[in-house]
């Protein structure tokens, strides 16, 4: 009995060694990746959960390097296979997009929604909140402010403000992911998400997001609560330009879900 369990170790080793191949082979011959999916799901069969995991976590890494999260997704949610063999795969994509905090920083696509929410101002102006305001969003308290109402800079020290503003405001960020894990509490995000939390953290403070429903659904790993819930994040009658923001913060936020359950 023992040398036949040895023996179907061995033949099952094989089998998964000779589906890698072929997804190898297939990838760099091939873009139909719906049909590479159909046929490693087609020769899974009959494998071990570990074996079948193991196999769709290296045809799911391939395949994303080839295509989009949407379109892999797609693909398999549209598969003909068992529930069992789904539910792997779908873990196997969220774990390839899903990142701790601590390890990621603002992308191009954050920054320029920031920029583009904010819009250059090369003038110091007020808005009643009691800040001096430059830039793009860059607020100082009016007491404390070293620029003067109507003062002029130039873009590059907008820039510059702006690059120092986001690095605070991300480093919130990761700090407060940090903060939860010293008590036991690991919440991996997309890069999408992070974005999203940084763009918040920037336009209404670290302590304001920390202390949001935002956060206290994401420490519960409840994403799409987050992510509903930032569109009613310190939204304000007098700043009606707030809820449009907060809308595309939260598609933000919830776009690298798709159709992924959580």
């Amino acid at each position: 009995m023992h040398h036949l369990s040895s023996f179907e170790r061995y033949n099952e080793e094989l089998k998964v060694k000779q589906i890698i191949e072929y997804i190898d082979y297939s990838i760099n011959e091939s873009v139909d990746i719906k049909s590479i999916w159909n046929n490693v799901l087609e020769k899974i069969k009959g494998l071990s959960k570990s074996s079948k995991r193991r196999i769709i976590k290296y045809a799911i890494g391939s395949l994303l390097a080839f295509n989009t999260i949407t379109n892999v997704v797609q693909i398999i949610n549209n598969s003909k296979t068992d529930d069992e063999t789904k539910q792997v795969a779908v873990e196997v994509v969220q774990e390839s997009q899903f990142k701790n905090a601590k390890e990621l920083t603002l992308s191009d696509e954050g920054w320029n929604h920031i920029k583009n929410e904010e819009k250059l101002k090369l003038k110091a102006y007020q808005i009643g909140d009691g800040m001096i305001t430059v830039g793009y969003g860059h607020a100082e308290r009016v007491g404390d402010s070293k620029y003067k109402l109507g003062q002029e800079i130039s873009k590059e020290e907008a820039e510059s403000l702006l690059k120092q503003d986001l690095k605070v405001a991300a480093d919130g960020v990761r700090r407060m992911f940090r903060d939860w894990e010293s008590q036991g509490v690991v919440v991996p995000v997309t890069q999408s998400m992070f974005d999203s939390l940084v763009s918040l953290a920037f336009n209404s403070g670290v302590s304001g997001l920390r202390n949001s429903k935002v956060a206290d659904n994401l420490k519960k790993s409840e994403y799409r609560a987050a992510g509903d819930s930032i569109k009613e994040f310190r939204i304000s009658k007098k700043f009606p330009g707030l809820v449009k923001r907060r809308e595309k913060e939260s598609e933000m936020f919830l776009a690298s879900l798709g159709s992924i359950n959580l």
